[in-house]
């Protein structure tokens, strides 16, 4: 005849494995959710260096200055064009 604490002993091992089982199953549940996220990171992580790649490639000063003489119509700073304020002042009180 079958003891109850036999009885008790099969159903506190059944116990402990099905909680094992259910604990691998979570563990390889996110160990391919770990995998998922990280290939993710990877992936923005070549996304963000590819922009900056291209970022320094379009802020180039040689094509700023191209764009902003097309675009702007701008003209480059000769040094007559440059002004002290000395003379700024000097015109403003001969016309007054």
């Amino acid at each position: 005849m079958i003891k109850t604490t036999h009885i008790l002993l099969l159903i506190s091992v059944l116990g402990v494995v099905f909680f094992n089982y259910e604990i691998k199953k979570n563990y390889h549940q996110k160990e391919k959710e770990i995998l998922k996220l990280n290939n993710l990171i990877s992936e923005k992580k070549q996304n963000i260096k590819l922009i900056k790649a291209e970022l320094a490639y379009l802020s180039r000063p040689e094509r700023l200055q191209s764009i902003a003489k097309q675009q702007l119509n701008m003209k480059e700073i000769l040094p007559s064009d440059i002004w002290n304020i000395n003379d700024i002042s000097k015109l403003y009180f001969e016309k007054n």
